[in-house]
């Protein structure tokens, strides 16, 4: 009776754990998340690796609850079962993992930053305020209504992009365009505006889901409730900054060369004493006396060049 009962609970433990194992994954992801927040890759890279790093946890459950008979055709549900989920979790989790939502957002508002800390192009705006006047098309309207979101004008912003989904013939029925649409919830939430902006993404995921929608829009219910992006801590209370000086780099001392001093010989007093001599008696006589080497050879003579010739190539 004892093994009977303890059978029934550890069965009933394994299913509220098969269960409740899509918000356990959450939180692990979460934490995993949490330890890399201050790391500068992409959100997606971050998540997707969390994701896969934590599914060699789940995976058994995930595959336990697939009821296929035919090992391909539980492999290929099993496949779309972890897409879905990852699709899932990705915008689920901006819902309760603040480091997820911290990364999301900062790196959105250090982008925003970088193009709204430059000085404002006049000439630009005089370049679209002329493309409007020359040609009054819904994108000449969606492009000056798009660099007013990007250095902070939102309320020129703001009537751009709705002057542009009135003039784009393509939105019908209450159908707009994409990219006009995220635009104007991106306008939105600037202006602090988040349920106009929340009933965008509901108009756009009416149809169909993307979950990159759904993520913003998760994203702009949490600043509705009072979600605020914390401040990074670059250092830590109390430590100072520490600067890297610059190394010396001692160059090794150039050793002076002395100049090679070459003994200069002697001169010699008896051959210069002969020469004084002859050139006296030289002089006394009037003619003119050289001296000449005493180990002198006598000239040699040249050979017959023609006979040379007739050697070398046999001329007759």
């Amino acid at each position: 009776m004892k093994q009977f009962i303890f059978l029934v609970m550890l069965l009933w433990g394994l299913n509220s754990y098969s269960q409740n194992y899509e918000s356990n994954y959450k939180a692990d992801i979460c934490a995993c998340i949490e330890a890399q927040e201050n790391t500068q890759q992409l959100p997606d890279k971050i998540y997707n690796a969390c994701f896969t790093k934590h599914m060699t946890t789940y995976a058994a459950i995930i595959d336990a609850q697939i009821k296929e008979e035919d090992k391909t055709k539980k492999f290929i549900a099993g496949q779309q079962v972890r897409r879905d989920l990852n699709q899932k979790f990705k915008y689920d989790l901006a819902y309760v993992c603040d480091a997820y939502i911290d990364i999301i957002e900062g790196k959105k508002q250090h982008a925003l930053q970088q193009l709204r800390s430059r000085t404002i192009d006049s000439s630009k705006i005089e370049k679209l305020n002329e493309n409007v006047a020359m040609v009054p098309h819904y994108s000449s309207y969606y492009n000056r209504g798009q660099y007013y979101y990007q250095i902070g004008d939102l309320n020129n912003a703001e009537r751009d992009i709705k002057k542009s989904i009135q003039e784009n013939p393509l939105n019908q029925d209450g159908v707009l365009s994409l990219q006009e649409s995220l635009l104007l919830a991106l306008i939105y939430e600037g202006q602090k505006r988040y349920s106009e902006a929340i009933a965008i993404y509901d108009a756009v995921n009416a149809k169909a889901i993307h979950p990159s929608v759904e993520l913003l829009k998760a994203i702009a219910y949490r600043k509705s409730k009072g979600y605020v992006l914390k401040p990074k801590v670059v250092l830590k209370e109390g430590v100072e900054p520490v600067v890297a000086a610059k190394e010396k780099i001692e160059k090794p001392p150039v050793k002076a060369t002395r100049r090679s001093s070459q003994r200069v010989p002697a001169p010699n007093t008896e051959q210069n004493n002969t020469t004084s001599k002859r050139t006296r008696t030289a002089t006394r006589t009037g003619t003119s006396t050289v001296a000449e080497p005493a180990n002198k050879q006598a000239p040699t003579k040249s050979k017959d060049s023609t006979k040379n010739l007739r050697g070398l190539f046999k001329l007759d």
